[in-house]
């Protein structure tokens, strides 16, 4: 488990060798407890939820929402083997679909986003166009569709991690995705 810096005033309540289960169960008792889930699921729900809506505004706005709920639901949280961060994508795609629902196609397109990566790789702007395209794309399907897509291929979760995520059967997953997939590629083809 990688170690994350905390400064010395945190120490006394941050154990970042904690398993998953005691954090949890500590955060239900000590919010400071829940900003360690917090540091530990951000970036990864903030990245879910911007590739889902492309929009860095509406982004910030959701996984707020998302960490929000969290928090207050926090305590009807039973951990059952499955990893926390499998019920923070849940939240985050339940938000993201809310979201998408009221925005009536009003998205923004990636393009027109300033977008610096941590990782240093150059993407030219047609490769941004490409992206952008399939996830306009993706946002035009059933949301069961955009949610296991997304998990599956955005994330690059497994089959396993998508179902915990969503709560479906690996069988409904599995045929989620290929239907997805087929519909995608419809919608793409027809766009030329």
């Amino acid at each position: 488990m990688t170690e994350l810096p905390i400064a010395a005033s945190q120490a006394d309540w941050v154990n970042v060798n904690e398993s998953e289960p005691m954090l949890i169960q500590r955060a239900k008792r000590d919010p400071k407890a829940f900003a360690l889930i917090y540091e530990r699921h951000y970036a990864p729900i903030a990245g879910y939820v911007f590739r889902r809506v492309g929009d860095v505004h509406a982004t910030e706005d959701i996984v707020g929402d998302v960490f929000l709920a969290a928090m207050r639901t926090l305590g009807r949280f039973r951990y059952r083997g499955i990893p926390i961060r499998a019920w923070l994508y849940r939240l985050a795609s339940n938000a993201v679909n809310q979201w998408a629902k009221h925005q009536r196609r009003r998205f923004l397109p990636l393009a027109d986003q300033s977008i610096v990566g941590d990782d240093g790789v150059d993407v030219t702007l047609s490769e941004i166009a490409e992206a952008d395209r399939a996830r306009l794309a993706l946002l035009t399907l059933s949301p069961k569709y955009q949610t296991v897509l997304a998990l599956r291929y955005f994330e690059d979760l497994s089959l396993e991690e998508v179902s915990q995520a969503t709560g479906w059967r690996l069988g409904t997953v599995k045929s989620l995705i290929s239907r997805g997939r087929e519909a995608l590629r419809e919608k793409l083809s027809r766009e030329g």
